[in-house]
């Protein structure tokens, strides 16, 4: 059985799109059936620092944006 790496997991979703490319639905119903609870667990708190990493990104630019514009910006 292939090791399931990051990469290995992108190419499994890709090729088994659907003409939709709703990888949301295919995901669910090709592949969580197939993770224990504890690779779940990792999973979601994967994609949870995931999301606050991209929310951190948006604010910086915000940020330096109003920088730019010679606003001061406090938190």
């Amino acid at each position: 059985m292939e090791k399931l790496t990051p990469s290995v997991l992108v190419a499994k979703l890709r090729e088994n799109q659907n003409n939709n490319k709703t990888l949301k639905s295919l995901f669910a119903s090709q592949f969580l059936g197939k993770f224990s609870n504890e690779e779940l667990d990792g999973l979601k708190k994967s994609i949870e620092n995931e999301i606050e990493r991209r929310e951190e990104g948006v604010i910086a630019e915000h940020i330096n944006f109003l920088l730019e514009k010679g606003f001061t910006v406090t938190k």
